[in-house]
């Protein structure tokens, strides 16, 4: 399955087995895309992530990856396809930056996936998040912004079709926030998909060409950056007045400068 396929979700419902969370799911992500999902906490961004990675079973309704149903793949087959790079992940041993990075060409490798591709994939993923400086460095031992570089550097050197961010800024500096968004960008103009659990609108405005805002349950909105940015259902799902500001034709949101004063008062 190539850079041609594209994920689409039918009447999909999503959740726990106690609790569900979105339902009525009817939405497709087209490669040479960047998509970010925005809500507030708790409206389920992260499960929709899960689910769509085959790390969540759907409750209802499904998931299909070009023409196949994602319920039908393999653990192996899915990993070729989908790379996930969680808010965190806990690794207990005292693997180095390298390793960890190098884990990512488990599906890829016909051997002990420590070939001279594999070599190359890894370097090349590792400068292009700037960790290659310590990739020598137990992964327990570096900062969260440092491992989260890690990671996404291990979901590139996977060289799957779509990429699967969920809060790829957390832990980051505004340095590597902005090199996150010029990522995502060459990811998607490279071919793939890049779909992207976000809470920053402004980042969001940088990093992706699609939104799509969830709340109360269910997909609210979804069109162009700009269209759900501008749009007053982002206010009412945020439950803010949101101030918009146009920069380089792109828009700015801001908190309502009225609550600005309020808190300097």
């Amino acid at each position: 399955m190539g850079l041609n396929s594209f994920l689409e979700c039918r009447q999909l419902e999503c959740g726990y087995p106690d609790r569900g969370v979105l339902k009525g799911v009817d939405t497709s992500f087209e490669p040479g895309t960047s998509t970010a999902i925005i809500g507030p906490n708790g409206s389920g961004k992260t499960t929709l992530l899960k689910t769509l990675s085959a790390d969540l079973k759907p409750i209802r309704g499904s998931i299909r990856i070009g023409d196949q149903d994602i319920a039908s793949l393999s653990v192996s087959e899915i990993a070729k396809i989908i790379a996930f790079v969680p808010q965190q992940e806990h690794i207990p041993f005292r693997f180095t930056a390298w390793e960890v990075a190098m884990m990512g060409r488990i599906v890829r490798s016909a051997g002990l996936w420590d070939s001279p591709e594999d070599r190359a994939a890894v370097t090349d993923a590792l400068q292009k998040t700037d960790a290659i400086g310590y990739a020598d460095r137990p992964i327990n031992e570096l900062s969260g912004g440092e491992r989260q570089r890690v990671l996404l550097a291990r979901a590139i050197a996977q060289d799957t079709p779509i990429i699967v961010l969920d809060e790829p800024t957390t832990h980051l500096d505004i340095t590597h926030q902005i090199d996150l968004c010029r990522m995502a960008r060459e990811l998607a103009n490279a071919g793939k998909l890049v779909i992207s659990a976000m809470h920053d609108l402004n980042i969001v405005g940088l990093m992706a060409d699609r939104v799509i805002l969830i709340g109360a349950g269910a997909i609210r909105l979804a069109g162009s950056t700009e269209e759900v940015l501008r749009s007053k259902k982002l206010d009412e799902v945020y439950g803010v007045a949101f101030q918009r500001i146009e920069n380089g034709g792109r828009t700015v949101v801001l908190p309502p400068f009225a609550s600005l004063e309020s808190l300097t008062s």
